[in-house]
């Protein structure tokens, strides 16, 4: 792994698990405070559940930026394994082609909704909608970021490698 991939993954890539982390730890801690409230107490808490779906949406995508990062995502490697090495390494370069296509799209997309909906807001919090939508332009874009990566390396390579087999380097 050269400079690039190294940088992104002490940096950006411990930065987005920290992230993930205070997330969960944060959403965890709001639903049990909703739930004790609601059934000790018999109050419930509609700012909790609005901002545990906030968390939520964050949460799912960061985690993807993190399986991107650590290629734990799912994949099926059963047509990879049954090749050459050569080929391997075409076909993992068309899988993170194909990939970085649909990030871009999702980025593209993701913006067009975020900037449509920012001067909406909900109804108990009143902070704008858009911050949910702002998750699919951040993530994609780091997820393209480690999946450009992954390119980097397999150009540099000779001979394939299959990168998806859910390993950490």
């Amino acid at each position: 792994m050269g400079r690039y991939g190294q940088a992104l993954d002490r940096t950006l890539g411990r930065v987005v698990e920290v992230f993930t982390f205070m997330i969960l730890a944060l959403l965890v801690a709001m639903i049990f405070i909703s739930v004790l409230s609601r059934y000790v107490f018999n109050f419930s808490l509609a700012w909790a559940e609005e901002l545990a779906g906030l968390f939520f949406v964050w949460l799912t995508l960061l985690g993807s930026v993190t399986a991107v990062r650590k290629r734990t995502h799912m994949a099926i490697t059963f047509l990879l394994q049954q090749m050459d090495r050569r080929k391997q390494r075409w076909m993992n370069l068309y899988i993170n082609g194909a990939m970085a296509f649909f990030l871009l799209v999702m980025i593209w997309k993701g913006t067009e909704i975020f900037l449509a909906t920012i001067r909406d807001y909900s109804a108990v919090l009143r902070v704008p909608i858009g911050l949910y939508y702002l998750s699919l332009p951040v993530c994609g874009f780091l997820m393209l970021l480690f999946a450009s990566k992954d390119m980097v390396q397999l150009l540099r390579r000779k001979t394939g490698e299959i990168l998806y087999e859910g390993k950490e380097e």
